[in-house]
């Protein structure tokens, strides 16, 4: 299928819609076993899904369960199955306005059916290059694009997003790994520096975030998407040490279940989770005030 060249740098999801200065931007890390699938809600009704798990019944059941009416852009940070398996089917039910994904093509049946679900829904392809995506308001994505070197493999191509909400912002990176962190460091440092919140990544292995990424984005919190008791040992007890020497609180899906980050414009944000220590839904059972420079 011909991918359509986006001639843009910065695209639009906004409309003209009136929202309260009380509402708050929302991020679901969704529990979706050994995988990845993040829900970005901003506070003018845009939304946005990075990655989809491997099941598309388990991703279909959680956006069911937050009564999500539509999608607006579905991002797969990269072509492995733990991270688009779902993503057919949404496209499917959802017909997205926009996809993006990291341009290298997996062999797969699985992505055979993401592209062929995208051409079914008439959704437009969009490029991963550096671009500003606007999501209304005060809410904006940064595009971290992948090195485009088919010999880095899947991992290091990943497509990263920095999320923006007035003073709030928030990191996602897929599954990058060394090489990738470093060449967005040489190359799109304009777009990174420090985050209240950071997905980690690669599902915290000892092969994922590296410290000199970590000390530039100095997350508060890190969210660590992991399947309970899955064969690979994620997260792995160099990552977490790694997290724990930056003084970063650990939220963690295969013990707290979903966990959703609730976001203000000053940068106050406050954390729930489904289950573990401290969840007490709807109360937030974490809440931060990060004061930013």
């Amino acid at each position: 299928m011909m991918r359509l060249f986006a001639l843009l740098v910065a695209l639009s999801l906004s409309w003209p819609q009136s929202a309260s200065a009380q509402t708050p931007l929302r991020v679901y890390f969704f529990d979706v076993g050994q995988g990845d699938a993040v829900l970005i809600l901003s506070p003018s009704g845009q939304s946005v899904l990075y990655d989809g798990g491997d099941s598309p019944s388990k991703i279909v059941a959680h956006l069911a369960a937050v009564g999500v009416p539509k999608i607006d852009l579905v991002v797969a940070s990269h072509n492995h199955a733990d991270h688009i398996g779902g993503l057919a089917e949404v496209i499917n039910r959802f017909r997205p306005r926009f996809y993006l994904d990291n341009g290298v093509p997996a062999t797969t049946l699985t992505y055979g059916r993401v592209l062929a679900a995208v051409e079914a829904a008439g959704t437009q392809l969009l490029e991963p290059t550096g671009r500003q995506i606007l999501l209304g308001g005060d809410t904006s994505l940064n595009v971290l694009p992948p090195p485009g070197i088919p010999g880095w493999g899947q991992n290091d191509n990943a497509v990263g997003l920095v999320l923006t909400f007035g003073e709030f912002r928030l990191t996602v990176g897929g599954d990058a790994e060394r090489r990738e962190w470093t060449w967005w460091m040489q190359n799109h440092s304009d777009v990174l520096g420090r985050v209240h919140v950071h997905k980690a990544s690669h599902h915290g292995s000892n092969n994922g975030d590296i410290a000199a990424a970590l000390s530039l984005l100095s997350p508060e919190v890190v969210i660590i998407s992991a399947g309970q008791n899955n064969g690979y040992g994620h997260p792995r007890p160099e990552a977490l040490r790694l997290y724990a020497e930056r003084g970063s609180t650990i939220f963690r899906t295969d013990i707290n279940g979903t966990i959703l980050v609730e976001a203000q414009a000053t940068g106050q944000y406050q954390i729930r989770v489904e289950r573990g220590e401290g969840a007490k839904p709807p109360s937030p059972s974490t809440v931060r005030q990060a004061p930013r420079q």
